[in-house]
């Protein structure tokens, strides 16, 4: 797919990992969570990467140069740990090199991701439409909450920091990966501001400008919670394996 390129947001140290490594290169079942993930793009049929690291990713600048990838990968460099949003306009200037049409974002830290939902969120893929994964789970965490419109295209995405006592229940939750047109993307990071509880630039933001531009975001629930639960601590990573090791039984 030439017309995609994908944005993979790794700068992320996970100090609840309780590790001086990046987290994205913890491993889940021999493999590095960032191997999982570009194995998964390259599945997918994306070709162009773009990773995402901070100042200090070193180790993950050195695991890249010895990936065995058939993958056109560039690194875009985030200074400072502002948020999702400012990661992924880290990423702009190579997108707008690639002149692709769309951007499928995606943390690093979704070993389980297959490429089947890749593909599911670019299928029908649109100029005027956004994919947002989702899943509904019944311990809902500390996860982003989806709000969804009437006709249940999203509405809005609250970081669990900004909910209300209501919407804390609200069990569909956001995993983190959009399949953006590019357009949109470029016109939508610079509106994001970072009035919220944790003062960083949240890319879930673009939702809410997606609506009041008029641009539907699709919902695109997954089926089971384990294939895109998030790592963000050594029980979790333990918990990611078992679900990896799952799927070769």
């Amino acid at each position: 797919m030439k017309d995609v390129v994908a944005v993979i947001l790794a700068g992320g140290r996970g100090k609840r990992m309780h590790s001086m490594q990046c987290k994205a290169l913890h491993k889940v079942a021999d493999r590095t969570m960032l191997d999982w993930t570009l194995d998964a793009c390259q599945l997918a049929g994306i070709e162009n990467i773009i990773v995402v690291v901070s100042a200090h990713s070193d180790d993950i600048r050195q695991h890249l140069a010895r990936d065995g990838h058939a993958l056109n990968i560039d690194i875009a460099v985030q200074n400072e740990p502002l948020g999702t949003a400012d990661a992924a306009a880290a990423a702009m200037p190579r997108v707008r090199e690639l002149n692709t049409r769309y951007a499928v974002i995606l943390p690093g830290d979704l070993p389980n991701l297959q490429a089947s939902t890749l593909k599911k969120m670019m299928l029908k893929r649109a100029q005027k439409q956004i994919f947002c994964l989702t899943v509904n789970r019944d311990e809902p965490a500390a996860y982003g909450r989806v709000i969804r419109n009437e006709d249940g295209t999203v509405a809005r995405i609250v970081e669990f920091k900004d909910c209300t006592p209501e919407q804390i229940f609200i069990k569909e939750i956001n995993v983190g990966v959009y399949s953006v047109p590019t357009a949109f993307l470029e016109s939508a990071l610079p509106r994001i501001s970072n009035d919220n509880a944790a003062h960083e630039y949240y890319l879930t933001d673009m939702i809410e400008i997606a609506n009041e531009d008029g641009m539907p975001v699709i919902p695109v629930v997954a089926e089971d919670p384990g294939e895109v639960m998030g790592v963000n601590t050594p029980d979790e990573l333990a918990t990611a394996e078992s679900w990896r090791r799952k799927l070769s039984l």
